[in-house]
């Protein structure tokens, strides 16, 4: 009768691991999501700052950058990159991010969204779950900041793919915006 419990016993737990793997998994990824959203936020702080050692300190030294104006889609360097917010900083004051997506009727949506295994063709993505890691992560929101020789404010749509390695350290940064925005904004 032992032996048989025993027998029983192990198959139960046998076919539960795999769920158990999965939700322990699921609860590591969210941990993991947080964390870099975490980072994210406290790059936005820097950036407001104006501290620009402490913000290249969350990229790693690989990191690689996509502009929001198009450049035949070339990657450009963390140091062009440090180039590039630095003109901003020196540019403009109070540079200030607020997540989210706004929505009609005053509903706003979180700006925060991690992976997604899905394709607008319909397939699964299987050549590379990638997208399914809680180190990539997409984010919406607004940048404020004013101008620093007009005192105009100015406001941004902003809409970023953020890539973490396992260090927390962002690997890839893609950001969109309407750069001409910008200006048009400073010159009203």
């Amino acid at each position: 009768m032992k032996k048989l419990l025993l027998i029983f016993l192990s198959s139960f737990l046998f076919s539960c691991t795999q769920d158990v793997k999965e939700e322990l998994n699921a609860v590591n990824n969210e941990a993991v999501f947080n964390k870099n959203v975490q980072t994210f936020m406290e790059f936005t702080v820097a950036f407001g700052e104006e501290n620009i050692d402490e913000v290249m300190d969350f990229f790693a030294d690989s990191a690689l950058w996509s502009p929001p104006e198009y450049n035949s889609y070339e990657w450009l360097s963390k140091d062009e990159l440090r180039g590039a917010l630095s003109n901003y900083m020196n540019s403009f004051d109070g540079l200030k991010f607020n997540p989210g997506i706004n929505l009609p009727q005053g509903n706003v949506v979180d700006g925060f969204w991690g992976g997604s295994r899905y394709r607008s063709d319909g397939l699964e993505n299987t050549s590379s779950l990638s997208s399914a890691s809680p180190n990539n992560i997409r984010i919406y929101g607004t940048w404020s900041s004013v101008h620093t020789e007009t005192g105009k404010e100015t406001f941004s749509k902003w809409y970023g793919l953020v890539n973490f390695n396992d260090n927390g350290k962002i690997v890839r940064f893609n950001d969109w915006f309407n750069v001409d925005g910008l200006q048009v904004q400073v010159n009203q």
